[in-house]
């Protein structure tokens, strides 16, 4: 049964597709709009991702930052970073399973990013902040999943839960990051994404993104001054 159907004609113009409504059947699968993209700006999120990592791999092999003295400082990045780069590979492999699979994997793939990000600040490694924040959509979204498994939740409850928890977590998560915007701004463009595939569903997506959007803009203010 597909992820989504079509709601109402092509309003959206010739860059974005229609609205889309959310089949609860499969709502299991939402975190597949991150990894599996419906539209242009879902493709650009993961696209930027992919590049800004490839970017950092390169400039580590030229210019390596796990200096001991940044090291002393913060702390080493490498084990935080690439436990996150395995678990985020595996993971959605395991989507078919159990909906606490899928929950525990996206949790540990954002626990363990948001620790890297923490050690990277100020080290200019945007990629792993960035990173970190795209996780977090990833888990938020699981989160939907999981509640409409093994909850039956309906598509409002659903839509609040692919966005608010993330921004709670967002908010705190970059308080403790500190100086970085990479975090911040992946989440906004996630949150942004979301909305334009899903907002066809129910008119709560859109005010739950705009307040999941508010707040990361907020703190995105503040770790960019």
């Amino acid at each position: 049964m597909p992820l989504l159907t079509l709601r109402a004609p092509r309003l959206s113009g010739p860059i974005l597709p229609p609205p889309l409504q959310i089949d609860l059947d499969a709502a299991t699968k939402i975190p597949q709009m991150y990894l599996d993209p419906l539209n242009l700006l879902m493709w650009g999120l993961l696209i930027a991702l992919w590049a800004m990592l490839l970017l950092d791999g390169i400039g580590q092999i030229i210019d390596p930052s796990e200096t001991s003295v940044a090291r002393q400082v913060h702390g080493a990045v490498w084990p935080f970073f690439s436990a996150a780069i395995l678990t985020g590979a595996i993971w959605p492999w395991l989507l078919d399973s159990a909906p606490e699979v899928m929950l525990l994997g996206s949790a540990a793939t954002a626990g363990l990013a948001i620790a890297a990000a923490r050690r990277s600040a100020g080290r200019k490694r945007p990629a792993i902040s960035f990173f970190a924040g795209w996780a977090t959509a990833v888990l938020s979204a699981g989160l939907a999943g999981f509640g409409s498994a093994r909850f039956g939740l309906p598509v409002q409850a659903l839509s609040a839960l692919a966005i608010l928890p993330g921004a709670a977590i967002g908010m705190a998560a970059q308080m403790w990051i500190g100086p970085s915007i990479g975090y911040c701004s992946a989440m906004i463009w996630a949150f942004c994404a979301f909305t334009i595939t899903t907002m066809g569903s129910d008119p709560v997506v859109a005010v739950a993104a705009v307040m999941g959007i508010s707040a990361m803009a907020a703190v995105l203010v503040r770790a960019a001054t």
